[in-house]
């Protein structure tokens, strides 16, 4: 019996913390589309491959739901002429929050370890590369969308390779914590070939005021500059915004897996609740299996 009622308690707590984390639900796969993407051998001059000769896949992916969308993680499979599986790996978006309509960019290295051969030489049998979201569940805060891009250039180097240079300009009433911009290259058929993420740009940025930026693809090479015919930005902060004070961008964002600073991690402080409770629970199984003390000895 008292098995039973333990059962009943941990039950009730699971529920209770799925009723807490309720504000964070899965979303459905059909919610994240990838609009395109594009495949090339990782080369020498490299600068996120982990290997040159690795095959790079690069895509834009987008939400196409009524929700505001965190933890695009994205997992990519390399299928052969036969349907048969070469290798699959997985990475996550270049954004934190994700609006309604709103696109990012995401890049996936498929190493010589993330295949059935340990080696690379599947690379010239993959037919089609099968996208997948492990991670996308709903939100209700999203990044403060008021920092833009302005006055921006675009040239070919000394070397031949496409650059960026622009401003990003705070036009909100916020201050902008730890901006960073994201983009997004395409080429002559709006397939997206390349992207590019710079560092935080600075600590803080006030209302009205600016900071430089320069940026050139990841992986650049001069074929893949000569491909290039349009760009989009995306800027990323560590400032939340709720989702009902600001509108999304309408360009489409590096993220981590760290959480972006200003949120309550709720899911692990709902796991030691009911581990604690558990424990509790196996605590008092415990104990009334124990024969009774003996009472105290008397005083004198």
């Amino acid at each position: 019996m008292k098995k039973i009622v333990a059962f009943v308690i941990i039950a009730a707590l699971v529920l209770a913390a799925f009723t807490v984390l309720a504000g964070n639900v899965k979303a459905e796969s059909s919610e994240t589309i990838v609009l395109t993407y594009s495949r090339y051998i990782a080369p020498s001059t490299s600068t996120l491959a982990s290997a040159p000769g690795d095959l790079i896949v690069v895509g834009e992916l987008q939400n196409i739901g009524p929700n505001i969308i965190e933890n695009m993680t994205v997992q990519g499979t390399a299928i052969g002429a036969n349907g048969q599986t070469l290798a699959v790996t997985t990475s996550i978006a270049f954004v934190y929050y994700m609006a309604p309509g709103q696109r990012a960019p995401f890049y996936l290295d498929f190493t010589a370890q993330s295949s059935q051969t340990q080696d690379l030489t599947w690379i010239p049998s993959v037919s089609q590369v099968v996208f997948t979201f492990p991670s996308v569940v709903h939100a209700n805060t999203r990044q403060y969308s008021d920092a833009k891009v302005v006055h921006e250039i675009n040239y070919t180097d000394n070397s031949g390779l496409y650059v960026i240079r622009g401003i990003v300009e705070n036009d909100g009433g916020l201050v902008d914590q730890n901006p960073w911009v994201v983009t997004t290259f395409y080429n002559a058929s709006g397939s997206v070939i390349g992207l590019n993420y710079t560092n935080f740009l600075t600590d803080t940025l006030s209302p009205n005021g600016g900071v430089p930026f320069y940026a050139t693809p990841v992986d650049n090479d001069t074929q893949l500059t000569s491909q290039i015919v349009s760009y989009a930005f995306q800027v990323d902060s560590l400032t939340l915004t709720n989702s009902s004070t600001s509108s999304p961008t309408s360009t489409p964002t590096s993220s981590g897996s760290a959480s972006p600073a200003g949120q309550i991690p709720i899911l692990p402080i709902v796991i030691v609740v009911v581990l604690v409770a558990v424990a509790l629970v196996a605590l008092m199984l415990f104990r009334s299996r124990r024969k009774p003390l003996p009472p105290p000895p008397p005083t004198e």
